[in-house]
């Protein structure tokens, strides 16, 4: 058994990163996901840096567990063939700017004719109305507009993106959860729907309390570095190796574990330290007692004596020294496949883990078109000659 969507069949056609993210997590938990790209150059992060083998490693960290075939939606017959696949399908991801789909003649209305039960999840910049919806927008569009980018970095630094682009994937995982309450509803009704995730609307879900902050008390979520917003100490402290370590001891019981530690009980009687609300106003001498004493030990010996303590604490690894850790071993978040180009490919793994099903690494990221044929005839019914004959005509 693939997983708990499977016999659910997916056409891809978004590229990048939001809309792939999507699908492949659909793929992870066993959907036949069939990405649909553009002949002889494909999902445009194709062409991203860095490749090996000609293959981008970009493309390859969104697009496993899919079979791949092209179709030139520019071409008179592409339309028709499309609606055959859709009449296949169960859920269409896209992430075009709003209207494409429409311009294409291949709106909802469209789809909904061919399929009634077929459900269109669409990811856009701004979503599909508003008078933003046919700007183009990027990750950090969103991060910029919705405030996202202002409450990044340090204290007495410029707005900041963040170090991934967690507006597109959060985006994915949201279109992910809209597409299962869709396939559940159409379960009870028998009909499809368009589900429709912007990334501006992502990135706004994504402040915390600065919404009801601004509201009823007008403050402003400013930008605080590494420091928690809510509890003190809880910072980076460099240890005595030169490496760095991440301790949260804001809470009063934690924060009084760590002074027992490094021996300064006696703050747990200054009326500087002995709050939370009292730390709060001292931040900075709550950090410079804390870095005095991580600055006389190696990092791992910071993190196995305060983690003993039962306090959150952990040494800030690289990406290699991720891929090495035990937990993130044993949890497969670091995916082995096969690669047809590349041969051994690590992933990462499957997030969501199941008791009875089944969420896995299947596939690799397939070649571009490496499906045409596989997909065709099994879905449409089409002869070699005929898939043949459509690549002579530029229609695949």
């Amino acid at each position: 058994m693939f997983g708990s969507l499977e016999g659910i069949r997916v056409l891809d056609l978004s590229r990048v990163i939001s809309g792939p993210h999507c699908a492949m997590i659909l793929g992870d938990l066993g959907a036949d996901v069939i990405k649909v790209e553009k002949p002889r150059t494909g999902d445009m992060s194709r062409q991203n840096q860095p490749t090996v083998n000609d293959e981008s490693t970009y493309f390859m960290a969104y697009n496993r567990n899919k079979r791949s075939i092209t179709l030139d939606f520019r071409h008179p017959e592409a339309r028709e063939l499309f609606l055959k696949l859709v009449r296949k399908a169960d859920v269409i991801v896209e992430n075009f700017r709003a209207g494409t789909m429409e311009a294409m003649k291949l709106g909802y209305d469209e789809l909904s004719e061919a399929n009634p039960g077929i459900i269109l999840t669409r990811i856009s910049g701004f979503g599909q109305d508003g008078p933003y919806s046919h700007r183009t927008c990027f990750d950090q569009v969103a991060q910029a507009i919705s405030g996202l980018m202002d409450v990044t970095g340090s204290e007495d630094g410029p707005p900041t993106m963040s170090g991934t682009y967690v507006v597109d994937c959060a985006s994915g995982l949201y279109a992910v959860i809209g597409t299962l309450a869709a396939l559940r509803e159409r379960d009870k009704t028998g009909k499809g729907q368009v589900v429709d995730v912007a990334l501006l609307d992502t990135a706004v879900s994504l402040l915390h309390t600065a919404i009801p902050d601004h509201q009823l008390l007008g403050q402003k979520l400013t930008r605080i570095g590494n420091n928690d917003r809510y509890a003190w100490p809880a910072n980076i402290y460099q240890a005595g190796n030169g490496r760095w370590v991440y301790i949260h001891a804001g809470m009063d019981n934690t924060f009084a574990a760590l002074m027992k530690i490094i021996g300064r009980e006696e703050l747990l009687e200054d009326e500087r330290y002995n709050t939370r609300t009292a730390r709060e106003t001292n931040r900075q001498l709550c950090d410079e007692v804390v870095q005095a004493w991580v600055s006389t030990l190696p990092a791992e010996k910071v993190v196995d004596v305060v983690s003993k303590a039962g306090i959150p604490c952990a040494r800030i690894n690289d990406v290699s020294e991720m891929i090495a850790d035990p937990q993130v071993n044993h949890r497969g978040m670091v995916a082995k496949i096969n690669h047809p180009k590349i041969g051994e490919l690590h992933l990462t793994g499957p997030v969501v883990h199941f008791s009875d099903t089944k969420s896995s690494v299947r596939s690799a990221p397939p070649l571009l078109g490496e499906h045409n044929t596989e997909v065709y005839s099994e879905l449409l019914g089409l002869s070699d000659e005929e898939i043949a004959t459509m690549a002579d005509d530029r229609l695949i």
